[in-house]
């Protein structure tokens, strides 16, 4: 299982320019659900690129259980950890489904037999079986969403990180897509996901780190983080519907750790029924 672990980290765009990140350290453990969130700018994608290799801090260390990844190339650290881009279009290059699926394979020695298998398990749990053999480019937001995701996914990396999983897709395709996390919990993987939808935070996460113009917020359980609305404010974010509504039901009784909708649905059925 891999632990990501950041030690003054320092990193900047542009060379002698102020840095997007100054001494920042961070802890990821094994089977986390973490959000990252943020106003746009406030360094969310950037701390995941750092992580991956993309980018190379300027000050500090990043580990992956203990070695360093400038000890390690970009295609080492994929083994470790999958990313998933917010545009999906970025990590499609064949010309079908299958393809797709194949090329992530390429790095293992799997049979034909076992490639076949993990490709079409992956076609089935997304439900994208009847595009195998589509172009790519033809595949509608929300499915070429999906296929990127099984792209990481058939390779089984150790912790996966999301960028804006529910961006420009509707609520069946977002339905899907937790689904899915819900898999990656039950198999004890590390998930980071990045948003600044915070109702998905409200549904997917454990752990909530709040990002401003590059520092470090809040760091925290997710029922402490919504407990203050004022946590809210320090990342730029403002309420939502959801949020509101979960806010007034507390005055009626709902306690502060119940935040998912299925708890909330459950709370208030047994209460009905317990009158």
């Amino acid at each position: 299982m891999t632990c990501i672990e950041l030690t003054d980290i320092g990193f900047s765009y542009i060379a002698g320019r102020k840095g997007i990140f100054s001494n920042l350290s961070l802890k990821f453990n094994p089977s986390e659900q973490v959000a990252i969130i943020g106003r746009n700018g406030s360094g969310k994608t950037t701390l995941a690129k750092l992580i991956i290799g993309m980018l190379k801090p300027s000050t500090g260390h990043i580990n992956f259980d203990g070695k360093l990844i400038e000890k390690k190339s970009i295609a080492e650290i994929a083994e470790k950890v999958g990313y998933v881009f917010q545009n999906p279009n970025i990590m499609l290059f064949t010309n079908s489904v299958e393809n797709e699926l194949l090329l992530s394979l390429q790095r293992f020695n799997f049979t034909k037999n076992v490639k076949e298998e993990k490709i079409n398990s992956m076609l089935d749990f997304f439900d994208i079986a009847k595009y195998r053999k589509i172009h790519p480019r033809l595949l509608s937001r929300g499915e070429k969403q999906k296929l990127a995701l099984a792209t990481v996914l058939i390779q089984d990396p150790d912790a996966i990180i999301l960028d804006e999983p529910f961006s420009g897709i509707d609520m069946a395709q977002k339905i899907i897509i937790r689904e899915f996390i819900g898999k990656l919990k039950d198999q004890k993987k590390l998930v980071i996901i990045i948003t600044h939808d915070l109702d998905s935070v409200l549904e997917e996460s454990n752990r909530v780190i709040a990002l401003s113009s590059g520092k470090i917020v809040f760091d925290g359980k997710k029922t402490d983080f919504f407990k203050e609305s004022k946590n809210l404010h320090k990342a730029g974010l403002t309420e939502t519907y959801m949020l509101k509504m979960l806010y007034s039901l507390q005055q009626d009784g709902l306690p502060e750790t119940i935040l998912q909708r299925k708890e909330v649905i459950g709370f208030f059925s047994k209460r009905i029924n317990d009158t």
